[in-house]
């Protein structure tokens, strides 16, 4: 028998919103009835993915190859503007495994309809802070979708959003009864195991050490009710200033999920047969938190050059943890990130940025002093340094590199990649290459460890 660990895919995907541009006059008779005559437009893609592998596991093949298919579109009444884009995944050198998601799916009233007020409705990609668009992987204020690990892609909240806009004061106000976790790659329970189809999930494993015993291990996944997945009233405020100079603060202050789904382990020695089984019950979990964040930087209004400071501090809660389970880590935590960009030519930019976690001491609550699963941190990385560049060769050609150094753990990711376009037919292509240079399994590098790759893409856009 499989249980989907995220059957309710379809449900989720379909929510979402942006906000439209802004003016501060009030829209008059002439501009209502030319957005009332604007016409729907829609855009889409289809695509291949392809994973090469340079190492050989057991946990996966050398080879993976995703099929996606984007489609975009955007029309006007008279009063709002709907704007939205939809993803199917599928892979195609695996297990047949099909992904939805929807980036953003919104309504939003025109500008100044109401002013300086733009009231949204849906699933909506907002910038919270510039810690979340440097370190992707951590998931601070911003979900994200997880089919390529590596390269997580960000998405929107769903609720309701009150911008308010004029040159220099910015308020947005977030609401909303449900919290969609982020999602990926599904995970499914079969055989007394947990698999995916997902080259890099790694297999959990399948016997441990109890009481000097090796012991084998059988898993179960315990899904919590849809109504404890969704139903988590959360909310998010955020104040940025701009001066004149192109120095801003902003802070932000909120009641959000985590929106990592993260996993509790419920061991226990089953001795219904000849030998003791240990029986793992996989045990997901939806907690909240309380997070504030104060940001500080400079923009040059010619848009060379930008510095930034981040702090953020967080307390979880709704978080359970029984005696006779074993949790991940998940303490009140702060958040400490600096970065800066700078525009070297017109096509050639290089940005740096660090980053500083530091969690409260966990004590687990345990009756299990002899068994022990090696459960995820609440953030996948703590101290590291990260550097990147774009180079714009020329109008169809481009090339981007990352490099990120795992400070605690001495482990090592380099990412570099090379995209040409053809615009008749109008194609793209692509090559790179994904690098693990660690040292050990430890931390959100070293779980990657042996998945070094090369990466080719295809697109054609319609």
């Amino acid at each position: 028998m499989k249980k989907s660990f995220f059957s309710l895919v379809l449900l989720l995907s379909v929510t979402g919103a942006e906000a439209a541009s802004r003016s501060d006059l009030p829209v008059s008779s002439s501009e209502l009835n030319t957005n009332q005559d604007r016409k729907k437009t829609f855009t889409g893609s289809v695509g291949l993915d392809s994973s090469s592998f340079l190492y050989t596991s057991d946990a996966r093949g050398t080879q993976a190859t995703t099929f996606k298919a984007l489609l975009k579109g955007k029309s006007d009444t008279t009063y709002f503007h709907q704007e939205g884009e939809v993803a199917l995944y599928s892979f195609v050198t695996q297990q047949p495994q099909v992904g939805f998601e929807a980036p953003e799916l919104y309504a939003s009233t025109h500008r100044g309809l109401l002013g300086n007020f733009t009231l949204t409705f849906g699933r909506k990609i907002q910038s919270w802070s510039q810690l979340d668009g440097t370190w992707r992987m951590m998931s601070l204020w911003s979900p994200r979708w997880t089919w390529d690990e590596l390269h997580p892609q960000v998405v929107g909240m769903t609720g309701i959003f009150l911008n308010f806009d004029t040159p220099r004061f910015k308020i947005v106000l977030y609401g909303s009864p449900i919290a969609i976790p982020e999602r990926g790659t599904p995970v499914a329970e079969e055989n007394g195991n947990i698999v995916s189809p997902n080259p890099f999930w790694k297999p959990l494993p399948s016997s441990l050490n109890v009481l000097g015993a090796d012991t084998p291990i059988r898993y179960g996944l315990m899904m919590p009710s849809i109504n404890q997945i969704l139903l988590r009233p959360n909310f998010a405020l955020k104040a940025r200033y701009e001066s004149e100079q192109g120095f801003f603060v902003s802070a932000n202050t909120g009641v959000l999920p985590v929106h990592m789904v993260q996993m509790a382990a419920e061991p226990f020695v089953s001795t219904s047969g000849s030998t003791g089984i240990l029986e793992v019950n996989i045990r997901p979990q939806f907690p909240m938190r309380n997070i504030n964040t104060l940001e500080a930087g400079y923009q040059d209004p010619k848009g060379k050059f930008n510095a930034w400071v981040s702090g953020s501090y967080e307390q979880p809660f709704r978080f359970e943890n029984q005696a006779n389970w074993l949790n991940p880590i998940i303490t009140p935590s702060t958040v400490l990130s600096a970065g800066a960009k700078s525009q070297i030519r017109s096509n050639l930019s290089v940005e740096g940025s660090v980053l500083f976690v530091n969690e409260e001491p966990f004590v687990r609550a345990s009756n299990l002093p002899n068994v022990n699963v090696d459960l995820p941190s609440r953030f996948p990385i703590k101290q590291a340094v990260q550097v990147a560049g774009n180079w714009q060769i020329s109008d169809r050609t481009g090339t981007d590199a990352t490099l990120i150094h795992d400070l605690l753990n001495g482990n090592h990711f380099a990412s570099v990649g090379l995209q040409h376009t053809i615009p008749d037919p109008r194609l793209t292509l692509g090559v790179g290459m994904d690098l693990i240079l660690a040292q050990n399994t430890q931390g959100w590098i070293g779980h990657y460890y042996g998945d070094d790759r090369i990466r080719g893409w295809l697109k054609y856009a319609f």
